[in-house]
C-alpha cells in the first residue's frame, strides 16, 4: 500500500509538470507575435506577413503533428511524450529570444510547436486512466483551465514584466524554467513502473478513412474549427494590434483585454460543460447556439468598422467570442460517444489538427490583408487602417456564415 501512495503522489507531480509544459505552450503561442507585435516589427524592421508568420509557422507544426500525436501516445505512453515535449519546448523556447536572425527565429517557434504539441493528448490520455468516465469532461475542462491560464500570462502580466526586463530576458527565464522542469520529470519518469510499448499500434489509414467518412465528424470538424480559429487568432495574432490600431487603445489595456480574453476562455471551458450537463446534455443544441453568436458578434464588429465607430464595447464582443469558442470540454466528450473507443483518440487528433491548420491559416491571410492597404506610420510604429481591418474581419464573418451552415447540419442522431 505505501508503494502504492508513493507511486501515485510521483504520478500527482508527473501530471503537475506535464500541465506547467502545457501553461508555457500556451503562453507560447499567445504571445508570439500577438503581445509583441510592434515591437518585433520594429526590431526586425519587416511587413506583417513576416511578423503574422511567427503564429502561423506554430500553428502549421502544432497542427500536423497532432496527427500523428494520437498514435505516439497510444504506442509509447502520454509520460514518455511529455517528456520529449517539454525538452523540444525548451530548446525552442531558449532559442528564440537569443536570435535576431529571421529565418532562425522561424526555425526556434516550429520547433516550440512541435513540442508544445505533446501535452494535449498525452494529459488527456493520462486523466482518461484517473477519472471516470462521468467526469472525464469536468477533468478536461479543469486541465484546459490551468493550461490556458498560460494564455492569461502572455498578455498584460507578459506586457507588465516587460517593465522590468527586456523580452528577450522573459522569455530566456522561462525557457530556463522549462528545461529545469523537463530534467526533473525525467528523473521522476525513472520512479515509477510504465506501461510497455505498444507496439501492436501504427500509424494507419484506416482510422481516418473510418472517421472522416462518417458526415457527423466531417460537419463537426468544420463547424469547431472556424469557431475556434476565428477567436484564437484575434486572441494570438491580431487582436491586441487591432485594439491599439482602431479602438486607440494603449498597449497595457489591450494587453489586459487580451488576457481577460484568455481568462474568460478558460473558466468558460468548465462553465460550458457545467451548463450543458444541467441542459440534460444537449450537446448538439449547444454548438448550434454558439455558431449563432459567433454569427452575430463578427456581424456587429464588421458594422461597427465599416461605419468607423471606434467603441470599446468591441472588446466586449471579444469577451464574447473567446466564452464561445471554448468548447473543448463539449467537442472532445461528443467524439468520444460517436466514434468507436479504438479511433476517438484519432478522432480527437483530427479536431486539433483542424483547429490549428485554420489559425495558421488566417494567420497567413491576415499578413496579406493588413498589407492591402497603405498604413500610417507613427514614430517607430505601423497602424493599420479601417480598410485593412475590414479585410481582415470581413474574412472573420464570411467564416462565420460557413460555421453557422456546419452547426445546423448537425444532428442529435449520431
Amino acid at each position: 500500500m505505501g508503494n502504492k501512495k508513493k507511486n501515485l503522489f510521483v504520478y500527482s507531480i508527473l501530471i503537475f509538470i506535464g500541465i506547467l509544459f502545457y501553461f508555457f505552450a500556451n503562453f507560447q503561442r499567445t504571445a508570439i507575435p500577438g503581445a509583441i507585435f510592434d515591437i518585433l516589427q520594429g526590431e526586425l524592421n519587416v511587413s506583417a506577413p513576416h511578423i503574422t508568420m511567427f503564429g502561423a509557422i506554430f500553428m502549421y507544426i502544432y497542427a500536423c503533428t497532432q496527427l500523428i500525436n494520437g498514435v505516439l501516445v497510444d504506442r509509447f505512453g502520454g509520460l514518455r511524450i511529455i517528456l520529449c515535449g517539454g525538452i523540444i519546448l525548451g530548446v525552442g523556447s531558449l532559442l528564440f529570444p537569443l536570435s535576431s536572425n529571421l529565418f532562425i527565429m522561424y526555425i526556434s517557434r516550429g520547433l516550440i510547436g512541435l513540442g508544445s504539441s505533446m501535452f494535449y493528448l498525452s494529459l488527456i490520455k493520462e486523466l482518461r486512466g484517473l477519472v471516470s468516465e462521468k467526469n472525464f469532461g469536468i477533468a478536461i475542462s479543469i486541465m484546459l483551465f490551468l493550461g490556458y491560464t498560460g494564455g492569461i500570462a502572455a498578455n498584460a502580466p507578459f506586457i507588465y514584466a516587460m517593465k522590468y526586463a527586456s523580452w528577450h530576458e522573459i522569455l530566456v527565464v522561462i525557457a530556463l524554467i522549462i528545461l529545469i522542469s523537463a530534467l526533473i520529470f525525467g528523473i521522476l519518469l525513472t520512479t515509477v513502473s510504465l506501461p510497455k510499448q505498444n507496439r501492436s499500434v501504427k500509424l494507419r489509414i484506416l482510422p481516418f478513412r473510418l472517421i472522416l467518412h462518417k458526415k457527423h465528424n466531417r460537419n463537426l470538424f468544420s463547424f469547431a474549427c472556424c469557431n475556434f480559429a476565428i477567436s484564437y487568432a484575434i486572441q494570438t495574432i491580431i487582436g491586441k494590434k487591432f485594439l491599439e490600431d482602431f479602438c486607440l487603445m494603449t498597449t497595457s489595456k489591450a494587453a489586459m483585454i487580451l488576457s481577460l480574453m484568455a481568462v474568460i476562455g478558460a473558466i468558460f471551458n468548465i462553465v460550458n460543460a457545467y451548463v450543458c450537463k444541467l441542459c440534460h446534455n444537449h450537446r448538439v443544441k449547444f454548438l448550434k447556439n454558439a455558431s449563432v453568436i459567433t454569427f452575430g458578434s463578427l456581424l456587429a464588429i464588421c458594422i461597427f468598422l465599416i461605419f468607423d465607430i471606434r467603441t470599446e464595447f468591441i472588446a466586449v464582443l471579444f469577451f464574447v467570442l473567446a466564452a464561445n469558442a471554448s468548447l473543448s470540454s463539449i467537442l472532445v466528450p461528443v467524439l468520444h460517444l460517436t466514434n468507436r473507443k479504438l479511433v476517438s483518440s484519432t478522432a480527437v487528433s483530427i479536431m486539433n489538427f483542424c483547429f490549428f491548420m485554420m489559425v495558421g491559416i488566417l494567420g497567413t491571410i491576415m499578413g496579406h490583408l493588413l498589407n492591402m492597404f497603405e498604413p500610417i506610420t507613427k514614430g517607430n510604429i505601423v497602424v493599420y487602417t479601417n480598410n485593412s481591418y475590414i479585410a481582415v474581419f470581413g474574412m472573420f464573418f464570411l467564416l462565420s456564415v460557413f460555421e453557422m451552415y456546419k452547426a445546423m447540419k448537425l444532428s442529435n442522431k449520431y
